[in-house]
């Protein structure tokens, strides 16, 4: 009997989750007889992907990795596709299927397997992100670099990321009441994670701070159940909801707003 993607789904989460506890895991390394560490693969640069390039049913997707790393790219239903990184960390994969599509990523350096820190998503409509489960997506290559994002749950816990002018210091009011501050970094990408759960339906946001002052709408609603796969995009007013499974089995809703 063939499983369905949801059920595919979760068997590749927990496995996924299993293997970034493993990489993961705060255990020192051990010491050679001259006091070096003998294992230097916490010291290699994260495994990310900085490019999406899509023609037709194709995509190919590149990144940087440690120097002569596997690189893994891991759908739903358990197909792997890898690729040794070269000597300057370059990798680059191409992948066929429909859109939108997620998958896990990793990287084996001195045969441990060191997982990114999310999932990567990537549809023509949004372009591609860093999925994480509880904390803010982040753009990957072009993405929406100007997008205001909204990644929340089912209790209204909620994170609000987008771009403004570097290392500075921007607070979020929900109903003119202030809900949060955050810094942006020397890039100029900001999260601020709101005090307090947001309700479910309208709510007015304003976020300024040097440089910004923005104020919209939001309009927050629990997920439906996902019946089909592991992911849902719906169209937005000018932006795209994208509804997701997170390794713990719950669904996180990311809204990309203009």
């Amino acid at each position: 009997m063939r499983r369905s993607p949801v059920v595919a789904f979760l068997r590749f989460l927990s496995v996924f989750a299993v293997l970034a506890l493993a990489g993961c895991s705060p255990q020192p390394p051990p010491q050679d007889p001259a006091g070096g560490r003998q294992d230097e693969a916490a010291y290699f640069p994260p495994v990310s992907v900085d490019r999406f390039q899509s023609a037709g049913p194709d995509t190919e997707i590149t990144g940087l990795a440690a120097a002569g790393a596997r690189v893994q790219l891991t759908r739903p239903g358990g197909e792997r596709l890898t690729v040794e990184a070269d000597a300057e960390g370059r990798w680059r994969l191409q992948v066929t299927g429909g859109a939108p599509m997620v998958f896990g990523l990793s990287q084996v350096v001195q045969g441990r397997t060191l997982q990114a820190e999310g999932y990567v998503f990537h549809s023509p409509a949004t372009g591609g992100w860093l999925l994480r489960a509880g904390a803010s997506a982040r753009p990957l290559g072009d993405a929406g670099r100007r997008a205001l994002v909204i990644d929340y749950d089912r209790r209204g816990g909620t994170i609000i990321s987008g771009q403004a002018p570097p290392e500075g210091l921007f607070v979020a009011q929900i109903n003119g009441r202030r809900a949060g501050e955050g810094r942006s970094d020397v890039s100029g990408r900001y999260e601020i994670r709101l005090n307090g759960p947001v309700p479910m339906g309208e709510s007015r946001l304003r976020v300024f701070g040097e440089g910004l002052n923005r104020e919209m709408v939001l309009r927050l609603s629990s997920p439906a159940p996902l019946v089909e796969g592991p992911v849902r995009v719906t169209p937005l007013v000018g932006g795209t909801r994208i509804d997701w499974m997170t390794p713990g089995g719950g669904v996180q809703s990311t809204e990309v707003l203009p």
